[in-house]
């Protein structure tokens, strides 16, 4: 008898080292998890692809996996898993089911890991003495509570699976965060060589300003702007990212136009590709692109035309009859072009300028008639003596309305303005030139 439990005993050893093909690549979430806190990243991705296999939406499985996967570099396979969980429904608490061998049990979950002893293992067999494992301390639990019995249990991770009934708000802000992280790393890979797309913008005089609009756009005056240059689109946030080596986008895309990005960052971006920022002038002149009315496609706006805060618009100023198909930022280039082949000068981001805001005084009353360079051109920025107590020269201007903003900011003569190291979510930019550089 001896002999024989013996034998099953070495068998059962040598069945314990020499696991069967694939059994390398099994193992619990928190195995997985385990591995990933040991830098072992190969063997996490393997384990947390088993658990996924067998609980395809376990949203913890998920995002274990996207965060191996940034480890290893996938980014591609990272932003799917993240987008998988982002796809499941808001969970309004925290419901679950229970799969355990004895069936399914209805509860809510208290805690995702509890470290606790595992007693629940027992056995009478007669040779259970050789095959009992020593100690291993606290392991893994859940910490449920059973709804048909009205009492909290403990469940061992790695011999239970649980089933969500969706995510977490907190849950889900964290991995659009995670994912953000994500896309940027993406974009870093692409390293997208800007493509500057520079329109030639011809010589004209135009009507700056409105009479009936706000009080800083009175008067209107005659303005006559020499040609220059300036970029067909926004710029973007792939372009951005290579050129200046961070992403300060709260929306993040390649494609999409940068923003949260200050008047600082906004100029030194067109310096370092021999550009500049237009000036308010400039702006409004190609903004207008000819046009006199309230904006440069009529008086009239369907939502066709730009990007704002539309019906879709988390905010209270949001147009509730029309819809322009976007929440927030949209692809530059997603709307018709003005009259000069512009894209977006209304709407998405507002875009900075090159201008001073004069809070002090009406610049528009002294302005030059002929390319007006707005208050104290010759201060690049507000630093040292040149500031101190000068509110008027912290502003800078910045124009066109955007996907945060009402109706009303994209008419043609709008103006804001913003402290000039505020980075803001519905603030980017374009980039101009002189027609000889």
């Amino acid at each position: 008898m001896v002999k024989a439990i013996r034998i099953i005993f070495l068998v059962i050893l040598m069945a314990m080292g020499s696991p069967v093909s694939g059994e390398e690549n099994s193992g619990s979430l928190a195995d997985g998890e385990q591995a990933f806190l040991l830098g072992e990243y190969d063997k996490a991705e393997k384990i947390f692809s088993a658990v996924l296999e067998k609980e395809p939406d376990n949203y913890l499985a998920l995002k274990a996996q996207a965060n191996t996967k940034i480890k290893l570099e996938k980014y591609t396979d990272a932003e799917k898993l993240l987008d998988k969980i982002l796809s499941m429904p808001l969970s309004t608490g925290r419901n679950i089911l229970v799969h355990t061998k004895d069936g399914v049990l209805e509860a809510e979950l208290v805690d995702e890991t509890v470290m606790a002893m595992d007693n629940s293992e027992k056995s009478d067999e007669e040779f259970s003495q050789f095959l009992k494992k020593t100690d291993e301390g606290p392991v893994p639990h859940y910490r449920v509570f059973l709804k048909k019995t009205g009492k909290m249990e403990l469940f061992v991770k790695s011999r239970t699976r649980i089933q969500y009934s969706g995510i977490p708000a907190a849950t889900r802000e964290k991995v659009e965060v995670l994912k953000a992280e994500v896309m940027k790393k993406t974009i870093s890979v692409g390293q997208a060589k800007p493509e500057l797309d520079l329109v030639d913008i011809p010589a004209g005089c135009f009507q700056m300003g409105s009479q009936a609009g706000d009080p800083d756009e009175q008067p209107a005056h005659k303005v006559c702007i020499s040609s220059f240059k300036m970029a067909k689109y926004e710029v973007k946030q792939k372009f951005f990212q290579t050129v200046m080596g961070y992403n300060p986008s709260q929306f993040v895309g390649g494609d999409l136009p940068v923003d949260t990005v200050s008047w600082e960052g906004a100029r030194n971006y067109c310096k370092k590709l021999g550009l500049r920022l237009p000036t308010e002038a400039e702006w409004e002149y190609a903004a207008r692109a000819g046009t006199v009315g309230e904006f440069y496609w009529g008086e009239n706006t369907t939502g066709k035309e730009a990007n704002f805060c539309d019906s879709a618009c988390d905010l209270n100023n949001r147009e509730i009859n029309l819809t322009d198909g976007f929440k927030h930022t949209a692809p530059v280039g997603s709307f018709p072009p003005n009259a000069f082949g512009l894209y977006d000068m209304a709407g998405n981001v507002s875009e900075w300028v090159l201008d001073w805001m004069a809070i002090d005084g009406n610049y528009y009353f002294m302005s030059p008639m002929q390319d007006p360079q707005g208050p104290r051109p010759e201060l690049d920025t507000c630093s040292g003596v040149d500031c101190v107590g000068a509110f008027s020269i912290t502003q800078k201007v910045y124009r066109g309305g955007a996907w945060n903003q009402d109706i009303a900011s994209m008419r043609s003569a709008n103006r804001k303005d913003a402290h000039f190291q505020l980075k803001s979510d519905g603030t980017g930019f374009r980039c101009a030139g002189d027609l000889k550089s």
